[in-house]
């Protein structure tokens, strides 16, 4: 889709804009949010906005739903025990067992939701930034179709799961356990070796796993609205835009579902590579 700028350049629309914008430092009132700490880029930008976020509602959550706790449950107590006793069965005690569920329970609790509730206010137009003119701008964006992100979230799992390994086993027999003990000889060099490398795919496969399904749902929600741009004539428009939003919508319950899938995943997968860390019989 193309159309004439403000001097006479052609625009391209590319649903992929949104998501290179959002790197870019925030502004309010023609004053960017850019700010460096020496070599580190400190400055806010969407990303950075929505994890802020993402993060202080899993910490309200959290600490709302322990200080009204009853023995009477209320329904938000009853609607967070119900996800509670999910995460706590399904997901951790699925692989993991006795002390170590309890220890990591933690842990993979806050992860599964501080992944869930990114991927799911990505879905809602928020308030980001102020314009030079002072309107308002707002933006639909999760965190998690970023890539620096997903890949952050897997390398804290990465980290926790080769030091817990250690801690359990000791440096010399948690890496000695990459390698079968009834292993030929001449044969154990290749299979540490193919063990690390596919340690590091595990890495690999977290980070992108996540990003490019949030990145996906979001650009197929852009492309749905930027069919309505494309349409040749206002009739068109009129006619085909009530049908274009029925699909937005669609894809948004879809979106909704894969949210839901993905923090999934990324948890129990952090679970399993941290439990088979810490026992590697098993």
């Amino acid at each position: 889709m193309s159309a004439e700028g403000s001097h006479g350049e052609e625009a391209t629309f590319s649903p992929t804009a949104e998501f290179e914008h959002a790197v870019e430092p925030l502004s309010f009132a023609g004053v960017k949010l850019q700010f460096h700490l020496g070599p580190i880029d400190m400055s806010i930008n969407r990303v950075v906005v929505y994890l802020w976020l993402a993060a202080i509602i899993t910490g309200v959550i959290c600490i709302g739903i322990a200080r009204i706790a009853a023995i009477i449950p209320s329904r938000k107590q009853v609607a967070f025990e119900a996800l509670y006793e999910m995460v706590r069965d399904n997901l951790v005690g699925a692989v993991m067992h006795g002390k170590v569920a309890v220890k990591w329970f933690p842990y993979l609790l806050s992860l599964f939701l501080f992944i869930l509730i990114s991927n799911l206010i990505g879905l809602v137009p928020l308030f980001v930034s102020v314009d030079h003119n002072n309107i308002p701008q707002f933006s639909a964006y999760a965190a998690t179709s970023n890539i620096n992100v997903t890949v952050a979230l897997a390398l804290l799992t990465f980290g926790l799961t080769h030091v817990s390994g250690v801690r359990a086993n000791g440096a010399i027999g948690y890496f000695k356990g990459w390698i079968p003990g009834t292993a030929p000889v001449v044969l154990k060099p290749v299979l540490f070796l193919i063990h690390a490398v596919s340690e590091f795919f595990r890495l690999v496969s977290l980070g992108v796993r996540l990003f490019a399904n949030m990145l996906a749902g979001h650009i197929m929600i852009l492309v749905f609205y930027g069919l309505i741009f494309m349409l040749p004539s206002v009739l068109m428009i009129i006619v085909l835009s009530p049908l274009i939003e029925v699909g937005v919508v669609a894809i948004s319950l879809f979106e909704i579902f894969v949210s839901v899938i993905q923090a999934y995943i990324f948890a129990i997968l952090s679970a399993v590579y941290i439990g088979g860390a810490i026992h590697q019989e098993h």
